[in-house]
């Protein structure tokens, strides 16, 4: 058979439901997708490709889903540093919205996030931002999947002038992105505290009739869930639930750091996906996710950088590497979050939480061919082939 593209020679990490590890493997690519996966003397044997792609000494993987960010906020990357989330808001980044972001500027932001996030093995990301049919555009220019969700809030946007005109705009995203094979349309209210009783409601109907995702923020700082106790003597999640956003729909919950037991068991219930954005917590000093009790519970936890402002990069290696360490430090207890814990959060498990792990996330026949190459030959990766070498030995170092 001819296939369009062969990647051969190459370790393959697949990430599927066995954890299957290729050492020396080929994957077959058609029409884009994954068409079949094996050694490579069985697949060398079945398939010729008009393009083959020699991965020997690099790693074959899913590429990277970033569950949560605001691409084209790479405009104001490093501006209001060291402040707490409510001031860097209401004070910095609302007004500059308002004075400077249009459709150009989502175009050119867009594109910058777009040029980062794919050098660092970004394939999907989870968008909310404004003029979201321009990020749409560029991704699907670029190449790249994306969810995008236009912000939806009780105040006057820089694309919309009132509530009425943010859901119309939704919902014309919904149904022009509608059977795009790149592009999926979430509904995203930006928070229950900026979002009234009826605005969270009308948007989860929104996205109950067209099936697709909400994402929202949820209790991304103690104040928020201070706040909401005080108003409704419930935590975000509780006034949620109370309100049925949870019901019948798929939702994916951006920081959740402040949790109750309770919390984490109505997530569970509900089956509420999570996207963890560690760094973008630490700047801002939000707090430290309860992760390994969200993973316990069954509940599905995907990483995201968040916004380059609030974060100063897109990069989600970055963020598996944070992940790692900080959750470590916490419990103190070095196995509380393991490398392939934290590997299947960045591909199969951040899939899981968007409600796309039937199509991405995993190197699978049948799946799209979302798949990035990690390269082992660098000096930083090479201590381990290093002292397994012949040539290596304790004579030979100086």
């Amino acid at each position: 058979m001819l296939a369009d593209i062969l990647i051969e020679n190459a370790i393959i990490l697949t990430l599927n439901p066995k954890k299957t590890i290729w050492k020396q493997g080929s994957i077959v690519v058609k029409n884009g997708d994954i068409y079949d996966i094996g050694s490579n003397e069985d697949i060398g044997a079945q398939y010729k490709s008009k393009k083959i792609i020699n991965a020997s000494g690099k790693i074959v993987m899913p590429g990277l889903v970033n569950t949560h960010t605001h691409a084209a906020m790479t405009l104001f990357r490093g501006i209001a540093d060291d402040l707490p989330l409510k001031q860097w808001l209401e004070e910095y980044i609302w007004p500059l919205e308002k004075k400077y972001i249009n459709i150009e500027t989502v175009r050119k932001g867009t594109l910058l996030a777009l040029a980062e996030m794919i050098r660092s093995g970004i394939t999907v990301f989870n968008d909310m931002y404004f003029f979201e049919d321009e990020v749409a555009r560029m991704a699907k220019q670029v190449g790249v999947r994306a969810v995008i969700g236009e912000g939806i809030i009780n105040f006057p946007t820089p694309n919309s002038k009132t509530i009425k005109e943010e859901l119309n705009y939704t919902e014309k995203l919904l149904k022009k992105w509608k059977e795009d094979p790149l592009i999926t349309v979430a509904v995203a209210p930006h928070a229950p505290y900026t979002c009234s009783d009826s605005l969270l409601i009308a948007s989860k109907e929104l996205a109950r009739k067209y099936q697709e995702l909400l994402h929202i923020h949820v209790s991304e700082t103690k104040q928020e869930v201070a706040e909401m106790q005080k108003k409704h003597n419930c935590s975000p999640v509780e006034y949620l639930e109370k309100l049925g956003f949870l019901e019948g729909g798929h939702v994916i919950m951006a920081h959740a750091v402040h949790l109750s037991p309770k919390d984490i068991k109505i997530m569970a219930k509900h089956d509420v996906g999570v996207s963890h954005n560690p760094e973008s917590n630490m700047k801002l000093a939000s707090g430290i996710a309860p992760i390994p009790e969200l993973l316990r519970s069954g509940v599905s936890v995907g990483l995201g950088t968040d916004g380059a402002s609030s974060n100063n990069n897109l990069n989600l290696f970055g963020e598996m590497n944070t992940t790692a360490k900080l959750h470590k430090v916490f419990q103190m207890d070095p196995q509380i979050m393991k490398a392939q814990a934290v590997v299947e959060m960045a591909t199969i498990e951040g899939a899981r939480a968007l409600g796309l792990d039937d199509k991405i996330g995993s190197l699978e026949n049948g799946k799209r061919a979302d798949i990035i190459l990690v390269n082992t030959n660098v000096p930083h990766s090479c201590s381990r082939s290093l002292t397994r070498s012949r040539k290596y030995d304790k004579k030979s170092r100086t």
